[in-house]
């Protein structure tokens, strides 16, 4: 009978320790939080912060997607103690409302805004994926003090020197979400995504959420973000770090594109990897992103 005691012990340890650990253990297990924009409009995030933190990171999922593309980062963070974690899901994705609106950037900083300021949230680090990024970039030009981590993101370059076919082409993009097979466009959409290393598992992610985007949201969104008035080619001053995927169809110049962008510019482009860098290639992406937040 004695061995036997011995021998749960160390279990029932293992399960009141478990039990009593304070410290979320995946995002899922974050509590849900939700501010209210325009009277009307619900918007979900989730928060994990800690008392003596100092800064904030703030997660902007791309299109299609919602908070939950954020898992990886959430666990190689949760034990941070330096900084507070805000991870957001747009309005029109996740659990946030999905009103019948004009899906314009500004729109879109403006909830990021709200949330930012439901939780006195100071000094700010904006990591926006894909949409995420011209929405995180917005949110700076509308005033958010903030340093900026592009990771992969969408770009329109209106410099004055775009071609009629270039601007043919962006404006084709932006109304290719328009009719009733939208859902069957993103699908193709998606499978274009993925790199020659991609596993399976990020594809089929980006597969069971994306085409579940409302026509009119993945409608407006895109006809507002090919337009001209949201990409100023004005320099953004301040700490910026652009993860970027050869996969991803970008120029040759576009190392160019960004020191003209961002004149204070860490740039990482890789090679093979898909468009969900920081699913695919987690802890280099961490590793990278905590020694830009050291740096702030």
């Amino acid at each position: 009978m004695k061995n036997r005691i011995l021998l749960i012990l160390p279990l029932l340890l293992s399960i009141l320790l478990a039990g009593c650990s304070k410290t979320p253990q995946q995002l899922s297990n974050l509590k849900s939080e939700y501010v209210t924009l325009d009277d009307s409009i619900s918007i979900h995030y989730k928060v994990h912060d800690h008392a003596q933190a100092t800064k904030t990171i703030c997660f902007v999922h791309g299109f299609g997607c919602d908070l939950n593309t954020w898992e990886k980062q959430f666990e190689s963070f949760r034990d941070e103690e330096d900084v507070n974690l805000v991870f957001i899901d747009l309005p029109g994705y996740g659990q946030s409302s999905k009103p019948h609106v004009e899906y314009t950037l500004e729109f879109y900083s403006r909830a990021v805004n709200l949330v930012l300021d439901k939780n006195g949230a100071d000094t700010v680090i904006l990591v926006g994926h894909s949409l995420g990024t011209p929405i995180c970039r917005q949110v700076i030009i509308d005033g958010r003090k903030s340093s900026l981590v592009d990771v992969d993101g969408v770009y329109c370059f209106y410099d004055g020197t775009e071609t009629p076919e270039y601007v043919e082409a962006v404006q084709q993009f932006g109304h290719a979400f328009d009719g009733a097979n939208c859902s069957q466009v993103i699908e193709g959409f998606v499978s274009s995504l993925a790199g020659p290393d991609t596993p399976q598992e990020i594809t089929d992610y980006a597969m069971s959420v994306m085409p579940q985007t409302p026509q009119y949201v993945a409608s407006s969104t895109m006809q507002n973000l090919v337009q001209r008035q949201w990409w100023s080619q004005t320099p953004i001053d301040t700490k910026t770090m652009v993860f970027c995927t050869q996969n991803s169809g970008i120029d040759p110049d576009n190392r160019l594109k960004m020191e003209r962008l961002y004149p204070q510019l860490d740039y990482i482009e890789l090679t093979t990897c898909g468009h969900f860098i920081h699913m695919e290639q987690s802890d280099m992406f961490n590793k990278k992103l905590k020694q830009f937040i050291n740096q702030q």
